[in-house]
């Protein structure tokens, strides 16, 4: 039986192992580095093989090439020579006749990814919106918690003109919650009672986080009633 053999640029012929004499084993940097040897990237990987040529670089794996295929490209290129001396392959081995790669599959996928990228930008950018007016609320909590701390001793006028600038504060980042609800993808801030597609209703801290109008309200609420529980004691 003759052993397939590759001939390099130099004029070298090295003799490619066989498994089971079925089926030819070739180096996938050989494959890589000659364009003859290109079309044998399509096969499955194999196993290193065993005392192969040692100028055959198996670093990489190896692939599984039928040798009838083999013999086919060695009849049309220079640099192969066939294996001889072993019955056809058909004869054994039943092999399905394999179906170029398609072309359209790639396009299709590209498509695909680019309209998801569409899809989720805005609801990424909303989401965004959401979680910056959602700390800049609890920030507006926290001053008015600040400021009613303030006036338990006394009430002045520069007191009252700071609440009037944190109602106003509250009112433009409500304003901003209802541009940010009119967004696309973007679902309305307004309401509380809020269901993700096919999931149970969403936490508390999770509605606080995700509306950030609950939070303002709880914050005018408590400027006000403080407020007049504060006047009422003074």
């Amino acid at each position: 039986m003759t052993a397939p053999r590759y001939r390099t640029l130099d004029g070298d012929e090295l003799e490619l192992p066989l498994a089971m004499d079925r089926w030819v084993l070739v180096p996938r940097t050989l494959a890589r580095f000659d364009p003859e040897l290109a079309w044998t990237l399509d096969y499955d990987d194999a196993p290193e093989p065993e005392h192969a040529d040692p100028r055959l670089d198996f670093t990489a794996g190896a692939l599984l090439v039928p040798v009838e295929r083999w013999n086919e490209h060695a009849a049309l290129e220079p640099n192969l020579a066939p294996c001889a001396g072993i019955a056809p392959l058909a004869a054994t081995v039943d092999t399905p006749p394999r179906v170029p790669p398609a072309t359209v599959a790639p396009i299709a996928a590209d498509l695909h990814e680019r309209a998801g990228f569409r899809a989720a930008a805005p609801r990424a950018l909303a989401r965004a919106a959401t979680a910056v007016l959602a700390s800049l609320a609890i920030v507006y909590v926290a001053a008015v918690a600040a400021w009613l701390w303030s006036l338990r001793h006394h009430i002045a006028g520069p007191d009252v003109s700071t609440g009037l600038l944190l109602v106003g504060a509250a009112m433009l980042l409500a304003w901003l919650a209802g541009v940010a609800g009119a967004l696309p993808g973007m679902r309305s801030l307004a309401s509380a009672r809020w269901r993700d597609p096919g999931e149970r209703t969403v936490s508390v801290r999770h509605q606080l986080l995700e509306h950030p109008l609950i939070i303002l309200r709880i914050g005018l609420v408590l400027q006000l009633a403080g407020f007049m529980t504060l006047v009422a004691i003074h």
